[in-house]
């Protein structure tokens, strides 16, 4: 087959639909992220594209054949642009799109019907396809994905030669007329070899992109589930679903049961004798695959010294890696079953254990009236004796819990059930605890309610680590300011729920001014030393009121609210003077220069979202860049 123009089409659109079928294998057994299905789109219609060049003249006249063709080539780069962006979380730049989109158009109809000259279609139609490729280049640049950065580098290359061929394909056009698009000249054929090697590069690049993402959200995804794994205090079980078999435990489901890690994975809760009751086995399994779930199901299980065990279970069915997984959360209620058998065999024995157990214990009557506290309970609430004895429990309440909270608890124990649950409790002091409570009705040899045994346990610590994972989930770490997401999550809300017009609100994206030369002259630590006093200093100028967080790397952004332009100015002012002022020295000595850059835009109630107003922020700031930094862009 010759070398000639018609060969290289069919060889691009082969190549182009091998391509789209191989990316949508790919994109079928990972995560589906924004953007992937325009990828999907820039193949076919690059395929297209190829396709009617080489049916031209066959089944294709050639002013069809040119207009079709040219326009899939075009729509295919469009495509890669909405693709990057949305895929790396940038706003679309529509207007610009639309702009080139209306002016391939003109400039096709103006150079074929009214003036037929192919020379000045192929300079305008290889300005247009370069500065979307350069427009491509700069979202691949200028994100904020930070496990994808090397992947997006290379494709960035990848279009900023593509769209610099294009230029000189206009050059070389404008002084070297041409009549025939279809002649094979070295510069056609060279559009073909190049068209070829950037959609083969980019589409790989866009795979390898998707694929470090999902393994970098499976990463973090794994790190916070292996922390709260570690953390619960109860008993922790995974096991499979279809085999029995235990995959993983925690270090209580050693601390309760007398068995090893090492012992218990690869063997099923039956070859480690763990089931007391294989009816008890049989209902929860049968209560599993009905339901997908079962909580709070009393069971008994035996340790490895075949001592028997009351136990609450909770159980879910998960999905990992293709395969059902039963996560199961086991909570040891021996001692409270067993005191409260105790209470109904001997009254002064049970009190003499309660006065020696380490947990919190309550007796009251069946009107709620206080009738025993143990010494644990008096040293965790901070009251004496007489201060409790008689009095109702509600003396505890913090008000967090709501009357139908309270409602539920009391139907739960007063119809003979035992109720189990975490209670935001407030000590003599004031000072707010989070207990796990117990509350289990005792029964005389009739069956009838005689008291309420209620069992407390301290959960505050773990409480407070709970809430230092939340902390965690929307704190930059570096800085200690509102991470990204969080940030951003603020932000919408905040403007959704604008309703007054006498209040402006505007946005900053405020940027570090050569902060690739501190780290290189001073090194990484001094860096970060220099991102986290810049944070500090610029939250330290926000208001209450205001928002402000870190976007990523050195670059951050606030939200600020006020009543006139004269105000926001100010702000914004203030806040690169007081950056300006850092006395920040590398080793005690050198005087690092600090300075940021500001890009200002204002919120347009009706019109603006929070994505437009980041984007024409980011617009202002670089303008801020390029005319000398340290300063203030409004737009």
């Amino acid at each position: 087959m010759a070398l000639d123009l018609a060969t290289l089409s069919i060889v691009l659109f082969f190549i182009s639909s091998i391509q789209a079928i191989v990316m949508l294998f790919i994109f079928r057994i990972i995560h589906n992220y924004p953007g992937m299905n325009y990828l999907l789109a820039s193949c076919f219609f690059t395929a297209l594209s190829g396709l009617v060049f080489a049916l031209r003249g066959s089944f294709i006249s050639d002013a069809p054949a040119i207009l079709i063709s040219n326009l899939s080539t075009f729509l295919a780069v469009i495509a890669l642009n909405v693709g990057f962006s949305k895929f790396l979380g940038l706003s679309i730049a529509k207007k610009w799109l639309l702009a080139t989109f209306l002016l391939f158009f003109i400039s096709f109809f103006i150079f074929t019907l009214a003036i037929d000259d192919v020379s000045w279609r192929i300079i305008l139609f290889s300005l247009l396809i370069s500065g979307i490729s350069f427009s491509n280049a700069g979202i691949l640049l200028h994100h904020k994905i930070d496990s994808v950065r090397q992947t997006t580098r290379l494709a960035s290359a990848v279009q900023l030669i593509f769209g610099a061929f294009f230029v000189i394909r206009a050059v070389i056009t404008f002084f070297h007329k041409t009549s025939d698009i279809f002649v094979p000249t070295p510069l056609q054929l060279l559009v073909f070899f190049i068209s070829i090697a950037t959609i083969i590069i980019c589409s790989y690049c866009f795979i390898i992109m998707a694929v470090q993402r999902e393994h970098w959200e499976k990463k973090q995804a794994n790190e916070q589930f292996q922390l709260i794994f570690e953390t619960i205090p109860d008993t922790v079980l995974i096991t499979g679903f279809e085999t029995g078999e235990i995959v993983e435990t925690n270090e209580t489901f050693t601390e309760e049961t007398g068995f090893s890690r090492e012992e218990a994975i690869g063997k099923t809760p039956m070859e480690l004798n763990l089931w007391l009751c294989t009816k008890e086995r049989d209902a929860f399994m049968d209560m599993i695959q009905k339901q997908g779930f079962c909580k709070n199901v009393e069971i008994h299980i035996m340790t490895k010294t075949r001592k028997k065990i009351s136990v609450l279970i909770s159980a879910n069915l998960m999905k990992m890696d293709q395969n059902l997984f039963i996560i199961s959360v086991i909570r040891n209620i021996s001692q409270s079953k067993e005191l409260a058998k105790r209470l109904n065999t001997s009254e002064e024995t049970f009190k003499a254990i309660m006065e020696q157990s380490p947990v919190s214990f309550m007796l009251t009557k069946t009107n709620g009236e206080i009738e025993y506290v143990n010494n644990k309970f008096l040293e965790l609430t901070g009251y004496q004796e007489e201060e409790v004895i008689g009095k109702n429990p509600r003396i505890l309440k913090s008000g967090y819990q709501s009357r139908k909270f309270y409602h539920n608890l009391w139907n739960t124990i007063t119809s003979g059930c035992q109720w189990s649950g975490e209670i935001r409790n407030r000590k003599k002091n004031g000072e707010i605890m989070w207990e796990y409570v117990s509350l289990t009705p005792i029964l005389d040899d009739e069956g009838n309610i005689i008291r309420y045994l209620g069992v407390q346990e301290d959960i505050s610590n773990r409480k407070l680590k709970e809430d230092e994972l939340k902390i965690q989930a929307r704190t930059d770490m570096l800085t200690g300011v509102m991470n990204r997401r969080y940030f951003i999550e603020k932000a919408e809300k905040r403007l959704s729920e604008m309703n007054t017009l006498q209040e402006k609100a505007v946005f900053l994206m405020i940027d570090i001014d050569r902060f690739k030369d501190i780290n290189d002259s001073f090194g990484h630590i001094t860096g970060d030393k220099a991102i986290q006093i810049v944070a500090r200093q610029c939250q330290k100028m926000i208001k209450h009121k205001d928002l402000f967080g870190r976007i990523g790397g050195e670059e951050f952004g606030a939200l600020i609210f006020a009543q006139s332009q004269e105000e926001y100015k100010k702000a914004a002012d203030d806040i690169r003077y007081s950056v300006e002022n850092i006395n920040l020295r590398h080793e005690g000595e050198e005087k690092i220069p600090l300075h940021i850059s500001i890009g200002l835009t204002v919120y347009r109630p009706g019109e603006d979202t929070l994505e437009s107003l980041m984007h024409r922020s980011d617009i202002a700031l670089y303008q801020a860049k390029n005319d000398g930094r340290n300063r203030v862009a409004i737009i």
